[in-house]
């Protein structure tokens, strides 16, 4: 039996903190009161200034070309294998979107929650957040369509992955369908599919393509590939990409990730870290048909640079980047924003993801530019997708 590569570093534990104020700070300036939604998203600002000592953001030493490195293996004899089964198969993208009967409820004008069976669930955690319109696929649905990465532990107080999951639904009215990851297996009479188990910590949507972080690494899935068979719908990837253990700072960590359209185009990737120390963030470059761009079968990253250790910008859950300005999603329950080497739009939302003065952990980050930021949440029986409007997040 030959089995498909999967990354074999452990994620790293969310570390749930707990802040006690609501407040947005600016550099030195004060700001001015912000209404509010829902309990989640209360921003009551202050005169404070903006958290942590000098610039959070800073240029790396090495920072061109290829600093980082992932090497590329394609799957598609694996899924063309799968989809050959005579049990197997291929199915619309949009009558997925057709079939959502899962249902969500409502929680404020900005904010879905997922029904108890999740809600409470014991070793299933979401983690990534995506959506349709951060893609630029012509075939994307006309409604904003939401993709939420969710991954099985081995026990409720066992962190390792044993399986993984994604659920789509629609900001407007959310109704979800679950769509399992299976890894293609080769066996002595073809193909068959195993659980895919990855932490799924962050997911990103660029053309047709769903790239899910493996924190090693990043699986790709083709939504022209969907497939079903007696247990319902599943994906399996076209691609994998394995951070390569070499260059000045070794292996990449992808544990977020979301597309940047903005400049040159990039999937931008994050580090989590339960310590304060610096922590990596990459931009590795797209095409604008969403695929990674690769030269003799590795993808180099374009850009890098360094969360600042003495930021207060700590256990990074979520990133998201346009124009220059990075946004950061933290377990302690905050949005923050920077940009590299200097202090211009440091601000800090201390009550991201956040229930009065407890955090409910908040995760990966989903970007419209201009329009809203979405967040979601992964504490038991707090699990909830929400969103601000992009004014609301703006420094």
């Amino acid at each position: 039996m030959r089995r498909i590569h999967v990354p074999h570093r452990a994620a790293a534990a969310t570390t749930a903190a707990t802040t006690t104020t609501g407040t947005r700070r600016r550099g030195l300036v004060a700001g001015v009161a912000l209404a509010t939604t829902t309990a989640l998203l209360a921003l009551v600002p202050s005169a404070a200034g903006a958290a942590g000592n000098g610039n959070a953001l800073d240029e790396a030493e090495h920072h061109g070309d290829g600093v980082f490195r992932m090497e590329v293996t394609s799957h598609d004899a694996g899924v063309e294998g799968v989809a050959a089964r005579d049990d197997v198969e291929r199915v619309a993208f949009d009558d997925v979107l057709a079939d959502r009967t899962g249902e969500m409820t409502s929680c404020g004008d900005s904010c879905w929650e997922w029904p108890a069976h999740l809600d409470d669930a014991t070793r299933w955690y979401p983690q990534g957040l995506a959506g349709s319109r951060e893609s630029r696929w012509a075939g994307a649905p006309d409604q904003d369509v939401l993709v939420s990465s969710w991954y099985r532990r081995a026990a409720p107080d066992d962190h390792a992955s044993v399986d993984s999951t994604l659920k789509f639904f629609a900001a407007d009215d959310g109704r979800y369908r679950n769509v399992p990851l299976r890894l293609p297996v080769e066996e002595g009479s073809g193909w068959g599919t195993e659980p895919l188990a990855i932490h799924a910590g962050g997911v990103a949507w660029a053309g047709p393509y769903l790239y899910v972080a493996a924190t090693d690494g990043l699986f790709r899935f083709d939504l022209g590939d969907v497939m079903r068979d007696g247990d319902g719908y599943f994906l399996v990837p076209d691609r994998e990409y394995q951070g390569i253990d070499a260059g000045p700072y070794g292996q990449p960590r992808l544990s977020s990730v979301s597309t940047d359209w903005s400049g040159e185009p990039a999937l931008v990737s994050a580090e989590y870290n339960a310590d304060n120390v610096a922590t990596e963030v990459v931009r590795w470059p797209l095409a604008a048909d969403g695929e990674l761009v690769t030269s003799d079968g590795v993808v180099g990253s374009s850009y890098n640079f360094w969360v600042d250790a003495d930021s207060s910008i700590d256990k990074v859950q979520g990133v998201a980047a346009h124009e220059g300005l990075y946004f950061f999603s933290q377990s302690p329950g905050e949005l923050d924003t920077g940009r590299v080497g200097t202090q211009t739009d440091r601000s800090t939302i201390e009550s991201w993801g956040m229930t009065g003065s407890d955090t409910d952990v908040p995760e990966d980050l989903y970007a419209v530019p201009g329009q809203r930021m979405y967040g979601q949440t992964e504490e038991r029986t707090d699990r909830r997708v929400f969103w601000r409007d992009w004014a609301d997040v703006m420094p």
